[in-house]
């Protein structure tokens, strides 16, 4: 589920200009350098850069990566592996040799950890490599990385090598690190938000996730306080509302969990779950524009977006435009990002003032217990 099938999974990140005057050619000259190769005969693992169309296409021609304002890659990662079992036999009957050799006597510890690696490397020789890759596009103009997978491992070993390679190091945007870098906040606010969640803290990713707690329970109190209503610029909104799945658990331990779907009675069981102090974990959204619908699924970490689904696309003459439908894609996804940016900014706006603990705070009570609802007090900011 890249970037490039019909329901996508990507992750963000905000990555810094390159301190360069032609960003263009050093990102040319970048991925080239990070091109993949093949690698050595019994190397455990080959990493790279390869085209979009083809990931077992490394050339890069006529700057293939540049499509409008984007650079469109994939990474590839090849990897070897011995199954445990296989390597254990070899290992055994290399232990039993040894053992013949020397009146019986088992191996000491070095000579048995230089038999294991000397099987490990002559078995890898012998097996062939599994190729994995992910899609990846990132727009210079908006200091944004998008890679179309949720692995941590796959994720590892890209920024690894981007890293190496373009000696630029991408900022994950979950759930604080998305407010301080992906959202236009005022100043004092982003301070406030600092003061919550230490971003140099090496266990931030946990320590903030009660504003991803929060979050998806407030979207979906404002769901139901406001049609799910979300100002975008220029006048213009979006809508939100619950999808198929929503998850809750507490903050402090996430092991019990409730999982329902938006039945009737399995919505009741949910709003059992948010009275006995439960907040929501994970949950499918449907969001709505002026001529698109779109459904995803986000967590508490506010980091990766999964099972987005967008609208069908229109069959291109690629001979006409050979991008053209990457460009509608980017489209669709840009625009579904822009409402999830509006809203968690408003959500911001609201949870960082004085006014939560004494407005929202009480009305989201209200409705949580079952009250009636009350748009006036949904935490509403309209966007600077």
């Amino acid at each position: 589920m890249g970037l490039q099938s019909s329901t996508v999974t990507l992750t963000c990140f905000h990555v810094p200009d390159p301190p360069v005057a032609d960003v263009w050619s050093f990102i040319d000259e970048s991925l080239h350098e990070g091109a993949y190769r093949e690698g050595a005969q019994g190397e455990a693992s080959a990493k790279g850069f390869a085209r979009w169309e083809d990931l077992f296409d490394a050339s890069f021609p006529f700057a293939s990566y540049r499509k409008g304002e984007y650079v469109a890659f994939q990474f590839r990662w090849d990897q070897r592996k011995v199954p445990p079992l296989v390597l254990k036999q070899y290992e055994r009957e290399a232990v039993q040799a040894y053992r013949a050799e020397h009146d019986g006597k088992f191996p000491p510890r070095h000579e048995r950890l230089k038999i294991r690696e000397a099987i490990q490397n002559q078995l890898l020789e012998r097996v062939l490599p599994q190729p994995f890759g992910c899609e990846v596009v990132w727009s210079p103009a908006q200091c944004r990385l998008l890679v179309g997978t949720a692995s941590l491992k796959m994720l590892e070993a890209f920024l690894e090598h981007f890293e190496r390679s373009f000696k630029l190091h991408p900022i994950p945007l979950y759930h604080v690190q998305w407010a301080l870098y992906g959202l236009s906040l005022p100043e004092n606010l982003k301070d406030a938000l600092s003061g919550l969640v230490s971003v140099k803290s090496p266990h931030a990713l946990h320590e903030g996730r009660f504003l991803g707690y929060e979050f998806l329970t407030w979207l979906w109190y404002l769901a139901e306080s406001r049609q799910g209503r979300v100002p975008l610029e220029q006048g213009a909104f979006a809508t939100l509302a619950l999808g198929e799945k929503v998850v809750l658990s507490r903050q402090d331990d996430g092991k019990e969990r409730v999982i329902c779907t938006t039945q009737a009675g399995a919505l009741d069981e949910a709003r059992t779950a948010l009275r006995q102090g439960k907040m929501v974990e994970e949950a499918q959204w449907i969001v709505m524009t002026a001529d698109n619908e779109y459904t995803l699924t986000l967590d508490r970490d506010l980091w990766a977006v999964k099972g987005l689904k967008t609208p069908k696309q229109i069959p291109h003459a690629e001979e006409e435009d050979p991008d053209a439908r990457f460009l509608e894609k980017m489209f669709f996804i840009d625009e579904v990002l822009g409402v999830l940016n509006a809203a968690y900014r408003e959500f911001l706006l609201a949870r960082l003032r004085s006014s939560w603990a004494s407005d929202v705070l009480p009305a989201m009570r209200h409705w949580i217990q079952g009250g009636q609802l009350n748009a006036a007090t949904s935490g509403s900011h309209d966007v600077a």
